[in-house]
């Protein structure tokens, strides 16, 4: 994360820890969104990207503490935006992929795979070129509207000795704990290169996991390692995911061949057969590197040491000197309080926290 968080934000309130890191990301999407019009900047769309699905993993992650701040609408704008940029990703990708296989190729193979690249370059211009103005567009619009929900909640101060609300690293605990588990159930359904469904689900537990670990890495000893475990395995999951994407680009290349489409020369075969042969060996050593490094005795050792981790943050207990009990209600875009279920027992007056990353 580029944006610094305050160091205390595991002692903090759930429901502040998590707003600050929402907001946190919010801000990384903005700076990735000013270069999206720059075309030299190779990495713009993909840090775009990242940071809405660090920004959407946090929104769901803790839709309770954040209940009044985000709303149904704002988090199917959100899908909506990231849906937005998976087929210019998907395409750049495969023409990195591709510009690779030069080498590889042989003799009456290379007319394939430029007949290909130049299919994916058009397809290119209408999937990024045209449409990044319009996502830059609405993401400004939905960040206008969810930024002052993010930045400002209610609390009512509580004098009573009723039990203190749970800390962000209490939460944050409990949450590892869960989707640690989940990706063990996914890892063990993973069992060949062909159960897409299957690694497609462990990867989404692999990079939720990741981003509830990332916010901890400067605070909690041994969540660096962590992270750093789970992108090795969100890379080796994603290859073989992406591989099967240009296999199947590929196959429908052929089966359109096949039928004789004007559009795709006969002298396209040869080189498409290579290109979805090298696709399907990629495919495998990806694959067999994800066996080797998260087999059985491997996975359950970093899988005791996260719940071990979730386990310690979950039964923390709030530092000594700290202020008295409060309750938290959430407040809508009108400014009017949502209340959570509670009543305070001496009716003691809210006030607003207003929150800010620093």
């Amino acid at each position: 994360m580029s944006v610094r968080l305050p160091s205390d934000l595991l002692r903090r309130s759930a429901e502040e820890g998590s707003r600050l890191v929402a907001l946190t990301y919010l801000d990384e999407i903005g700076l990735a969104d000013r270069r999206l019009a720059d075309p030299q900047d190779s990495e713009a769309l993909h840090d775009f990207r990242v940071g809405l699905r660090r920004l959407r993993s946090c929104t769901r992650a803790y839709r309770s503490q954040l209940k009044g701040s985000v709303t149904k609408k704002l988090r199917r704008r959100l899908r909506d935006l990231t849906l937005a940029t998976n087929p210019g990703r998907d395409i750049e990708v495969q023409l990195e992929w591709l510009h690779r296989q030069v080498t590889r190729l042989g003799p009456g193979e290379t007319e394939g795979m430029a007949w290909l690249i130049g299919r994916l370059e058009g397809r290119r211009y209408e999937s990024i070129d045209q449409v990044t103005a319009e996502i830059g567009r609405r993401f400004l619009k939905t960040a206008g509207k969810l930024r002052p929900r993010l930045g400002t909640f209610q609390m009512e101060v509580r004098t009573g000795r009723e039990p203190k609300p749970a800390s962000f690293g209490e939460v944050t605990g409990q949450l590892v704990q869960g989707i640690a588990g989940e990706l063990s159930e996914c890892l063990e359904a993973v069992g060949s290169p062909e159960q897409v469904s299957e690694a497609h689900s462990a990867r989404i537990r692999a990079k939720r996991l990741r981003y509830l670990l990332e916010p901890l890495s400067r605070r909690v000893a041994g969540a660096k390692t962590l992270v750093g475990r789970l992108k090795q395995l969100q890379d080796l999951l994603g290859q073989v995911h992406d591989m099967q994407v240009i296999i199947q680009e590929i196959e429908s290349s052929l089966t359109a061949l096949s039928r004789g489409a004007p559009d795709r020369p006969l002298a396209a075969k040869p080189g498409l057969e290579a290109l979805r042969h090298l696709a399907s060996e990629e495919a495998g050593v990806s694959f067999a590197r994800f066996q080797a490094d998260w087999s059985h005795d491997r996975a359950a050792r970093f899988l005791s040491r996260t719940d071990e981790l979730g386990r310690t943050l979950a039964g923390s207990m709030p530092a000594e000197g700290e202020s008295s009990p409060t309750r938290t209600v959430m407040r809508e875009g009108n400014g009017k309080p949502v209340s959570n279920g509670q009543s305070s027992s001496h009716g003691s007056p809210a006030y607003s926290q207003s929150v800010a990353a620093r």
